[in-house]
């Protein structure tokens, strides 16, 4: 055929450009004289196409008999499941030819489009310690590319790799051939209350460069269209209904990836938007991975929480918890990064011991020569420079006692009541994720204490350098009374 058409019937799939058959998303085994007699039959659907077209078109230039037709009809019968007594697909017109019967789909054929076709073969960092989560995300694509699309949530605290899976994901697509559209958007913590869907729109926006692209989202989603264009606004439910008809429409040849990093700082609509998609992704051949941080959602009290439980709880979404890397992968991570560096004996051990298995904390302790680099420090100040007063007041005046801490210790020293303390620092540790909760344990006394710790010794340690000698000296005054009024005996 001189143009590559896609045919679609039930769950089949023909690719003329790649003379392949493809059932529920997997290729089918089929040879070229049957595959030619299959188009013949679908290029004219409902069509009677007689014996003579047939042998003409499969054999132009040799003598066939019409019992090597039948043959071959028959195996093609079997490729598709027909029954003997039940053909849902060719019909036999005695003594005529043949009529596919079934109702048929074609499409014109439209190139991936989207940045990871363009960045095939760059360099891409080595990961450690992710390869569960790359096999989950990949079921997840396989899943969408056989018709059954989905929503996957990447979870993960700052500088544990949220994007640097994200680009080995599809880094990996690329290399082992598969063929897809990309979306791939950010969202910004200074443009979250400026103008919705802004993340959505960054991410269709670039893929609608190309012209087959922009075509069918005129089409399907001509308000998007305006809105990328810069032509116009239109109404959110709208913008809604027309986004998942276009996911429709442009992943029917091959699969739609859409990827929107730090969705923590999304706007209202964006996450509206995404309950909307999320319901209606099964039917079709759609992948939406959002990545964001867990602790950034529950101290702004994102609506992406509340819709994040629902849709777990219903099974429309799957979410993927990245963990802090072991040591093991430390040393992974130091023989494929620098293979020619000497390091000093078990200097993996010193960087997990130092690092919790944070990859960022790891690398830039490394060009750091054993220190952090002023961009994570400043990170970190950040992060406790957007407590209130009391909340990081507790962690200052903890990180006198070290890594770890008593609750009735530090409510002693800062006069404070017990049970507020503990409220207090629990919100520290169910919200900011600066701090976590080891045990409960009894005082010689009788009464309770909380013992609890610095989630990185980084913070325990920024805490600390904050404060002034004079202003430390009194605070390890007040805390050496608290611990001779509970230990003391």
């Amino acid at each position: 055929m001189a143009q590559r058409i896609i045919f679609e019937f039930d769950d089949f799939r023909v690719d003329t450009g790649q003379f392949l058959l493809m059932k529920d998303g997997q290729p089918t085994a089929i040879t070229p004289t049957v595959f030619r007699i299959l188009l013949a039959l679908l290029e004219r659907p409902g069509q009677i196409v007689t014996k003579d077209e047939l042998m003409k078109f499969v054999w132009p230039d040799s003598f066939v008999e019409e019992g090597n037709l039948n043959r071959n009809i028959s195996t093609l019968r079997k490729i598709l499941n027909e029954k003997p007594c039940d053909h849902r697909y060719i019909e036999t017109v005695p003594k005529t030819g043949y009529r596919f019967i079934a109702p048929v789909r074609s499409i014109d054929y439209q190139p991936p489009a989207g940045s990871a076709r363009r960045a095939a073969n760059v360099n891409v960092c080595h990961i450690v310690g992710r390869d569960n989560e790359r096999a989950e995300l990949r079921r997840a694509y396989d899943l969408a590319r056989q018709g059954h699309g989905g929503l996957v949530c990447l979870s993960g605290d700052a500088g544990l790799g949220k994007t640097a899976l994200l680009d080995i994901f599809l880094d990996d697509l690329v290399q082992d051939g598969q063929t897809f559209h990309l979306a791939r958007g950010r969202c910004s913590e200074s443009l979250t209350d400026i103008e919705p869907f802004m993340p959505w729109i960054e991410a269709f926006g670039a893929l609608a460069e190309e012209q087959s692209i922009e075509q069918v989202m005129r089409n399907a989603a001509p308000t998007w269209h305006r809105e990328i264009s810069h032509a116009g606004s239109g109404a959110p439910r709208r913008m809604k209904r027309e986004l998942s008809d276009f996911c429709k429409q442009i992943s029917t040849v091959h699969p739609l990836v859409v990827v929107i990093d730090d969705f923590h700082w999304a706007d209202v609509g964006s996450v509206d938007l995404l309950a909307f998609l999320a319901s209606r992704l099964d039917s079709t051949r759609t992948l939406v991975i959002l990545a964001y941080r867990m602790t950034e959602l529950k101290i702004s009290a994102q609506p992406l929480l509340q819709v994040r439980s629902d849709l777990l709880s219903r099974g429309a979404c799957t979410e993927i918890h990245l963990r802090l890397l072991s040591k093991e992968d430390v040393e992974k991570h130091l023989a494929l990064e620098y293979p020619q560096a000497q390091f000093p004996e078990d200097y993996a051990g010193f960087l997990h011991a130092k690092t919790e298995g944070n990859p960022l904390f790891i690398r830039e302790l490394v060009r750091g020569t054993g220190q952090l680099t002023d961009s994570v420090r400043n990170m970190i100040r950040r992060k406790m420079e957007g407590l209130d007063d009391t909340h990081r007041q507790l962690l200052v005046t903890a990180s006198v006692q070290g890594r770890e801490f008593d609750s009735a210790v530090l409510a002693r020293s800062m006069n404070l009541g017990a049970q507020d303390v503990e409220e207090a620092l629990n919100v520290l540790a169910e919200g900011h994720g600066l701090i976590e909760r080891i045990r409960e344990q009894q005082l010689p006394d009788g009464r309770f204490t909380v013992r609890y710790r610095f989630v990185y010794g980084f913070y325990q340690e920024t805490c600390y350098e904050s404060l002034e000698p004079t202003r430390k000296a009194s605070l390890n005054a007040s805390l050496a009374e608290a611990f001779l009024t509970y230990y003391g005996n």
